[in-house]
């Protein structure tokens, strides 16, 4: 799905809508690899986030992200 598409999708409550970044074809090496050989994907890009959780004391809880690099 193109980044468009992903725009239409709108998250509720604490949820987080993300788009992983493709696996790498090839090795540093420069070979190519197999379906087999390839890893999943743990990296990502975040697209969207809802508003948070509601909560009975303060109201609405917002959403944290942590975000690594």
């Amino acid at each position: 799905m193109s980044a468009r598409a992903f725009r239409k999708f709108a998250p509720l409550f604490d949820r987080v809508l993300v788009q992983r970044f493709e696996a790498e074809t090839k090795s540093k090496g420069g070979i190519m690899l197999p379906e087999k050989a390839k890893g999943k994907v743990l990296e990502a890009t975040v697209v969207a986030h809802g508003p948070g959780v509601k909560n009975e004391v303060s109201g609405l809880t917002a959403v944290i992200l942590l975000i690594e690099r």
